[in-house]
């Protein structure tokens, strides 16, 4: 949608971590903006935010850069992004209902409970969902690919092309800027029988590449300790399932 075209509403709700005014992995600082200020089309006349990019291509001159389609970040440049617009990420929502010792399926206010597959990677206080950032010309995160064993790449794909897209657009990430940002497709590969051979191949092979990540099933409801985003897609997720959350 062209940005005149997005209510004011949906900016200052998608539009939150990407104002955080302290930018990670840097010192910069962002102009502060308020709710009311973060459409392009609303007057800002004193708006004058830093430029900051970590490697900074020369190439691609300020006065040339997209603008964020969800608006004003307080911050120009392509900060620690890799690429100036959009930087393409995949989130894969692998999800198995949660079961109780008898092997029937929990239940929470008579809706089925969800669990996801959740990954920690060092130095970070957060679980996430097991994807990130792309590659150009590769069709796996490398984060994803700390996490799986080379041998089961091959099938995780076939699993994603028959999943279920639950969302793709713009993430509401701190690392945003004005000239740069996240879009993701986040893709839910269910199983729906416990005893299912493609869960328990993937299983075996988790944990295949980086022994300081920690994966692992976790129970999905709004307490999931993930990032807000992903909290998102999590939620979405459940709703496709007709889950409880």
């Amino acid at each position: 949608l062209a940005s005149r075209e997005i209510p004011e509403s949906f900016h200052t709700l998608y539009h939150v971590s990407s104002r955080n005014l302290l930018y990670p992995s840097s010192t910069a600082v962002r102009f502060p903006v308020p709710d009311e200020k973060v459409p392009w089309e609303v007057e800002f006349e004193i708006y004058n935010p830093p430029f900051y990019s970590a490697e900074r291509q020369e190439n691609d001159p300020p006065e040339f850069l997209r603008e964020n389609p969800m608006g004003r970040t307080g911050l120009k440049g392509q900060g620690i992004l890799r690429f100036f617009g959009p930087n393409h990420a995949l989130h894969p929502v692998v999800t198995r209902w949660r079961r109780n010792v008898d092997g029937s399926i929990y239940r929470k206010s008579l809706k089925k409970m969800l669990e996801v597959l959740v990954v920690k990677f060092p130095f970070s206080d957060h679980w996430a969902l097991p994807g990130g950032s792309l590659e150009p010309g590769e069709a796996l995160p490398p984060k994803l690919r700390r996490v799986l064993r080379r041998e089961f790449w091959p099938q995780f794909q076939k699993l994603l092309n028959q999943g279920t897209e639950v969302y793709k657009g713009y993430v509401d990430d701190p690392r945003n800027t004005d000239n740069a940002w996240i879009e993701t497709v986040a893709i839910n590969v269910h199983f729906e029988d416990h005893n299912d051979v493609e869960m328990k191949r993937m299983n075996s092979f988790l944990q295949g590449c980086d022994l300081e990540v920690t994966v692992r099933w976790q129970v999905v409801d709004k307490r999931i300790p993930v990032y807000v985003n992903h909290k998102e897609l999590l939620q979405k997720a459940a709703d496709l399932l007709g889950a409880y959350y």
